[in-house]
């Protein structure tokens, strides 16, 4: 069942969700001696991200990885990998180990093999996964009617990522190439949280509870597909 928790305030969300996620990632390093945290980018969980930098934690046992990434090299706009390094691989959490997405290659595609290669170093198991949700219904890359997306859904996919084409949009902006993890590597996560703000967003998210149109609402897949595991975060 999902769990809800919703707030009058950013700031208090910002503020549970941390002790959340802190506790999350003590726990998995009390058990298996590592813990495991993908992260997603956009502004709205950069406030999250740098009060979980300053945790007290053991962040050398801790891996961070990406959830997604636009295919752009590090220090260009939009780029995943230079905000979660800019906000999270700051103060205490600078002891952690980082993985991103982007290589060399040309396109997605081409650089699929070395990232999956790479995403298979990350220390399982999976701890934590946190997760946005754009008004489009999209969370991850997981874009509305996207290229490749009905593999990167296919729960017969044994892969942790895969290349996405998405239609570009008001919310994809230009750059369309992207590279996510699959539905299969999220829901392999013991916790994932739905951060949610505003409004617009929150209708997003009680359409997707009850649609099962996956490719036009990848959401929803999630939320059909691996409820038991989620949390959702909200605040106006």
């Amino acid at each position: 069942m999902i769990e809800e928790f919703f707030f009058a305030q950013r700031a208090e969300l910002f503020e549970a969700l941390t002790t959340h996620c802190a506790s999350v990632l003590r726990r998995g390093i009390e058990a298996h001696d590592h813990a495991t945290v993908f992260v997603s980018g956009g502004s709205t969980p950069l406030p999250l991200y740098r009060q979980l930098s300053r945790q007290e934690l053991s962040w050398e046992k801790v891996d961070i990885a990406l959830v997604d990434e636009r295919w752009v090299n590090p220090g260009q706009p939009g780029s995943n990998e230079t905000a979660i390094v800019d906000s999270l691989l700051k103060n205490r959490a600078s002891e952690a180990a980082f993985f991103g997405m982007k290589t060399a290659a040309a396109t997605p595609t081409d650089g699929e093999v070395e990232c999956e290669t790479r995403y298979r170093r990350i220390h399982c198991p999976f701890d934590l996964c946190i997760l946005g949700l754009g008004a489009d219904g999209h969370t991850a890359s997981l874009f509305p009617h996207a290229g490749n997306l009905a593999y990167a859904l296919d729960e017969n996919n044994a892969r942790l990522c895969t290349p996405i084409q998405a239609r570009e949009s008001a919310v994809t902006g230009k750059l369309t190439e992207r590279m996510t993890l699959t539905l299969n590597a999220i829901r392999a996560c013991n916790t994932i949280i739905l951060l949610i703000t505003g409004e617009e967003k929150l209708e997003v998210y009680r359409t997707a509870l009850h649609s099962r149109d996956t490719l036009g609402l990848p959401v929803s897949a999630l939320l059909h597909g691996a409820g038991s595991k989620v949390s959702v975060y909200w605040a106006p």
